[in-house]
């Protein structure tokens, strides 16, 4: 979407939308990335990784496993886990490989679940702001800089 094409959809200044974006792509605040169909490009497994952990590491388990390239998220967490881990691959001997040899590797984890998504319903990178967020960022109608 152009900036003349936002602003009049938000009912602003064109100079007010470049300047508001900038800000939020200087901060990173916002980032621009392209959004990859990993179907398209032969990864067809998806999988979540549970991570249990021996106390005290699983912030640094988290940080291992998301140093693999088949790791698209992974998070320290509450709950049944200590880690989140989401990873995607190419065949069944990836994941397979990715389970035995590099996840068995890292030290501090004591046990893991894998689940491998069958069918995946939404997979969306939206997320809209409510009033909250706004007052945050900055008011709409604020003057050009």
């Amino acid at each position: 979407m152009t900036y003349k094409d936002l602003a009049g959809r938000l009912g602003v200044a064109e100079g007010t939308v470049r300047n508001r974006l900038t800000r939020l792509l200087e901060s990173r605040t916002l980032r621009l990335a392209p959004i990859v169909d990993q179907a398209k490009l032969g990864f067809r497994f998806n999988a979540w990784l549970g991570v249990r952990c021996r106390p005290g590491t699983s912030r640094s388990v988290a940080r291992a496993l998301a140093k693999y390239h088949a790791v698209r998220y992974s998070g320290a967490t509450t709950g049944t886990y200590d880690v989140i881990c989401e990873a995607i691959f190419r065949t069944q001997a990836e994941m397979l490989a990715f389970l035995e040899d590099d996840v068995a590797s890292i030290d501090g984890i004591a046990a893991t679940d894998s689940s491998v998504v069958l069918e995946i319903a939404k997979l969306g990178y939206e997320w809209e702001l409510d009033e909250r967020a706004e007052s945050v960022l900055g008011d709409a109608d604020e003057p050009n800089e």
